[in-house]
């Protein structure tokens, strides 16, 4: 028997009442914290104890793996980062393995959360829309990872799992109305998506794939072969998109989009290009809002969370005669990801502890 096993069969063992105050508990619920004294998972003024296990989160993008392992409050006690292998598959499961062994080092991991880029279907976890992923594809992914790893995992689209991360520890724990109203968080890198958190609960759609907004009509012909692979969106805002598009109008900087806007140097054809970056970004809030109506619009990502990108997009909202949403850059950083794999790891356990 392995150590989480002693550990899950310990919990269990707790009367049926301590099981279910502590399942309570993880999910954030007010309960009674009686039947666990004593048990190692309360404080003894009746807190849970963040110490009582770790819990073990990993955000799969299409450049890198993040993982991190933390307390059962999210505080952050190891964490490791390594290129996404090219080799997509086993060789991802692999890597997410080896962060998991090498961030626990003998300490106790009661469930991990793994964020992929893709659809994951809400009821069969089946995994779609994941051409990085090659051998992932069409795989039920939480039995998959739950077998390699040892663990209950929680496993959700990755912009979903930073949507999720921003809600529990970041704008939304600031005294938003985001959990009623819904938080948004759109990540813009290598390409685009959003994910929509109310709370801990998660809008997915039927399939999995809602947040998709990769897919909206803004800015490019939809019935291009280049926007039917990409999604129209994506087609016109990708990170290496951009830069092409600043190339295709007189630019002769070298480097990233982020290289160029760090520079610090005047330079008209890259303001235009950001500009137009802005107008797209402003229509997909519009339309973001139009249905959904958020409270808060949260940008991630290598150029989404740049400040003078997000103050763009809220000018270009106002000159639409919008009503502007509030708009804000994530304050998780590139760890938005992981630490929403984090609290999916910690709803995971309970439900594993309520499970016969």
């Amino acid at each position: 028997m392995t150590g989480f096993d002693l550990f899950l069969t310990s919990a269990r063992d707790l009367p049926a009442a301590g099981r279910r105050d502590l399942a309570g508990l993880l999910r954030g619920a007010d309960v009674s914290k009686g039947a666990l004294a004593g048990t190692g998972w309360v404080t003894p003024h009746g807190a849970l104890d963040p110490r009582a296990c770790c819990l073990f989160g990993a955000d799969v993008g299409g450049t890198k793996v993040q993982s991190v392992l933390t307390d059962l409050e999210g505080t952050v006690l190891a964490e490791a980062r390594d290129a996404t292998p090219q080799a997509g598959g086993d060789a991802v499961l692999e890597l997410i393995s080896d962060h998991l062994a090498t961030l626990s080092c003998g300490r106790t991991v009661g469930a991990a959360g793994v964020g992929l880029p893709g659809a994951i279907d809400p009821v069969t976890g089946v995994l779609a829309r994941a051409p990085n992923l090659r051998g992932l594809e069409g795989r039920a992914m939480p039995a998959l990872l739950s077998d390699r790893l040892g663990l209950p995992v929680a496993v959700e689209n990755d912009v979903n799992l930073a949507a999720l991360g921003e809600s529990w520890l970041g704008h939304g724990a600031q005294g938003s109305r985001a959990a009623e109203a819904g938080l948004a968080f759109i990540a813009l890198g290598t390409g685009i998506g959003m994910g929509l958190a109310f709370g801990d609960r998660l809008l997915r759609g039927v399939g999995g794939a809602a947040g998709e907004i990769a897919c909206l009509p803004i800015g490019g012909d939809p019935y291009s072969p280049r926007a039917r692979s990409l999604g129209t969106l994506e087609s016109v805002v990708a990170g290496q998109v951009l830069v092409e598009d600043y190339r295709a109008r007189g630019g002769a900087r070298e480097g990233s989009l982020r290289d160029l806007s760090r520079a610090g140097v005047a330079d008209p054809v890259l303001d235009a290009t950001l500009n137009v970056l802005a107008e797209r970004l402003a229509l997909a809030v519009l339309s973001v809002g139009a249905v959904l109506d958020p409270a808060l619009v949260v940008f991630g990502g290598g150029i989404g969370s740049r400040p003078e990108i997000v103050a763009r997009v809220g000018e270009a909202l106002a000159r639409l005669g919008a009503p502007v949403p509030e708009l804000r850059i994530s304050l998780l950083g590139n760890r938005a990801g992981a630490i929403g794999a984090v609290r999916a790891a910690r709803l995971a356990l309970a439900d594993a502890l309520e499970r016969p």
